[in-house]
């Protein structure tokens, strides 16, 4: 086949799973008398001599550029983007937003070529009536609504995003403030913890004190092999991965495991290379000696620890000492805060984290009190 006729299969396997959101294709019959194929949708017939001209049809009737509504049009996004291979954790976030805030709304139902910035102002005034949502909830609808609206510009269903033309400001003032329960575990509560852990063997103990000795992301640890350590040092070259299947309806199959040469947000910075401590490296070479069989680092029963088993370990040890629970991310923010304190610069910090740039190395940084020291300036300068 060549690439035309790929290109050509593709594009109507896809018109007819968007389709099946709004008619029963399996009505579709042939009449063999006069080489036709026909459907009866709410007593109107449709025909064609060939079953891809049917499915144009149908199409083009409750999808064509002229009446796509914004629902449709979110639909076939869905459908693109999981042909692409976005992240189903990506496509679940997103399925969410649309569901909660703009599925029920007028503006849903609106043609797309039709919808005005004054539509897309009303819509906002509403979502962020009352301070409602949190600006952070703000960014994912606007995400999700960008991300509609630019696959139609793509499909020439319309030449501009008009969202892109609203001013957010407003909007942005309208949303309640974010209040982050994202605290850092102080260090009387990580040494507390990694004395409670010292003499347990069981891989997540092992795994829990390991990641308080590294700035890794749980999916980074989860798929750490031992292969990957050398002259004391952790290269860091693949992230564990939950998926789903989407299916045709949006739904979501069972939940499988891949590990993948790439880190979250697919940068070459995530690739990188951390320094292990003496007691970091003593964790890997206790955890090896006692599985040295595994393929990766931190299995159990053959199976590599997952992130909300790890966090389902850490909540029990909190528990039993006491300690407010914060899962494996707040160890993460943990670990930058101690070394930015003391003195890691935070160029060398973005690079020991993964990001690409600063800015998101500093919302890393998580010091909620003075310390002392700040106080001492304060009433010198200020009295």
């Amino acid at each position: 086949m060549t690439l035309e006729g790929v290109a050509e299969l593709y594009d109507n396997m896809r018109k007819e799973t968007i389709l099946k959101q709004f008619c029963d294709l399996q009505k579709i019959k042939y009449r063999e008398s006069i080489n036709q194929f026909y459907i009866v949708i709410d007593r109107k017939q449709y025909t064609a001599k060939t079953r891809r001209d049917l499915i144009d049809k149908l199409f083009e009737k409750y999808c064509g550029d002229a009446v796509t509504t914004l629902e449709q049009a979110y639909l076939e996004w869905m459908h693109w983007r999981a042909s692409i291979n976005t992240s189903s954790k990506t496509l679940k976030e997103n399925k969410n937003e649309w569901k909660h805030y703009i599925q029920d709304s007028s503006l849903a139902k609106m043609q797309v070529a039709k919808i005005e910035i004054a539509d897309f102002e009303a819509f906002l005034y509403d979502v962020t009536m009352d301070f409602a949502i949190t600006s952070k909830r703000l960014s994912n609808i606007l995400s999700v609504l960008n991300g509609i609206l630019r696959r139609c510009v793509s499909r020439k269903i319309i030449e501009h995003n008009l969202l892109s033309d609203v001013d957010m400001k407003i909007f942005r003032k309208r949303c309640k403030p974010q209040n982050s329960n994202k605290d850092n575990y102080t260090l009387e509560e990580r040494q507390r913890i990694l004395d409670y852990l010292a003499d347990k063997t069981d891989i997540y103990s092992l795994a829990i004190r390991f990641s308080f000795f590294v700035p890794l992301r749980i999916s980074e640890t989860c798929a750490i092999k031992y292969s990957d350590v050398s002259n004391g040092l952790l290269h860091i070259q693949r992230a564990q991965r939950t998926c789903q299947k989407m299916n045709d309806d949006l739904t979501f199959d069972a939940r499988y495991l891949t590990n993948e040469e790439r880190i979250k947000g697919n940068k070459a910075s995530g690739f990188r290379t951390i320094p292990l401590t003496d007691t970091a490296l003593s964790i890997i070479e206790q955890t090896h000696s006692l599985y040295p069989d595994t393929e990766y680092l931190f299995m159990r029963d053959g199976e590599q620890i997952l992130a909300n088993t790890f966090n389902e370990a850490l909540m029990k040890v909190c528990k039993e000492l006491k300690i407010k629970y914060r899962s494996s991310h707040q160890i993460r923010f943990t670990v930058a805060t101690l070394l930015f304190e003391n003195g890691i610069p935070i160029t060398q910090l973005s690079t020991l984290l993964g990001h690409a740039d600063t800015a998101m190395t500093w919302h890393y940084i998580r010091k909620q009190e003075p310390d002392a020291q700040t106080a001492d300036i304060m009433k010198s300068v200020l009295g």
